[in-house]
């Protein structure tokens, strides 16, 4: 009697509590996507003395205009037929900032690609051809987005929108620059001339994952800015992609960067080749394709690009009325030297 009899008031004592204290709705903060793992660091050579720490200081508010020119070729081959593509050269105009530092101490910065455009080579295209060059590239200009970077250029997060409607080889290519070229991450250990260090990660490129290791060798040091040579090489294992299986990956980058500690990103340009190999299932069954492509690309600032404006060039210049601006609907004209 006596148990029921606590269990009668230990019930009303509940009922009570839920008449006096209603549920309150608390809004939490969406925290943004978690900090990426870092990658494996490992200096080969620390380099001449004095040896100094390298760090970036990029400040409060900055922004900064970029162009980034990229020309690609590709090969195809299965069944003892091969074919020929290709993107001409493409300029893209790409914003960033205003940088804002974090309670992390990392440096926030959004970034857009804000024009593209493509060299004389669209004269010699049909306007089929220009047409769907218009398609290929448009896309780009959905992207948008931000990231986050540490005082040793390490990105610690970062979210970008729009990149599912751009090729698949287009997204390759911009995170090959974006993981090798775009910023340039620094060891712990004070570095001097000549010092060396490796960049090790796992990344995904539409899909493959793939195996990168990138060096740094520093050519030459003064306090604010460093030039470097860069090699980086890609491997990936088998596995699935899309509806077939990719059999064989590898790529090299070789190139060079001017880098800048008090800016987002360096004066860079380097050259890849890479050697795909693809099993597709057709009606007549497996079926081996075979993907050879060649990139070359080119990072500066505007400001550089109106010191190179002023310079000899060494190839014939490019005609404004050969090419348009193709974000504007009013076809502006080319305004790239």
């Amino acid at each position: 009697m006596f148990r029921i009899v606590m269990l009668a008031g230990m019930l009303l004592a509940t009922t009570s509590c839920r008449t006096k204290f209603q549920p309150q709705t608390v809004q939490v903060q969406d925290p943004g996507p978690p900090q990426r793992v870092l990658p494996e660091i490992r200096v080969v050579d620390a380099g001449m003395t004095p040896r100094v720490p390298l760090r970036y200081r990029v400040a409060p508010g900055q922004t900064e205009t970029l162009f980034l020119e990229l020309v690609r070729g590709q090969t195809m081959q299965a069944q003892g037929q091969g074919a020929q593509s290709g993107i001409p050269p493409v300029q893209l105009e790409v914003k960033m900032g205003p940088a804002e530092p974090t309670p992390q101490g990392f440096i926030r910065h959004p970034i857009q690609i804000t024009q593209v455009r493509i060299s004389k080579m669209a004269k010699k295209m049909s306007p089929a051809q220009r047409e769907q060059m218009e398609k290929t590239l448009a896309p780009l200009l959905q992207i948008q987005g931000w990231s986050e970077m540490d005082a040793q250029g390490r990105i610690r997060r970062g979210e970008f929108r729009g990149m599912e409607d751009v090729p698949p080889t287009l997204r390759t290519m911009l995170g090959n620059i974006r993981s090798a070229l775009l910023t340039v991450p620094f060891p712990d250990a004070p570095l001097g001339a000549r010092a060396q260090w490796e960049v090790e990660r796992r990344l995904q490129f539409s899909g493959v994952w793939v195996d990168q290791v990138v060096t740094y060798r520093i050519d030459k040091m003064d306090k604010d800015q460093l030039q470097l040579q860069i090699t980086a090489r890609q491997t990936a294992q088998p596995q699935s992609i899309g509806n077939g299986r990719l059999e064989a990956y590898q790529a090299s980058i070789i190139g060079s960067a001017s880098v800048r500690l008090n800016y987002f990103t360096p004066i860079s340009e380097a050259e890849s080749t890479s050697q795909m190999r693809i099993k597709t299932q057709t009606d007549s069954g497996p079926e081996l394709v075979r993907i050879d492509t060649v990139t070359a690309v080119r990072l500066y600032p505007a400001e550089a690009a109106q010191e190179m404006a002023g310079e000899d060039p060494e190839d014939e210049p490019a005609d404004p009325e050969d090419a348009k601006v193709i974000t504007d609907p009013g076809k502006q004209k080319l305004k790239w030297q």
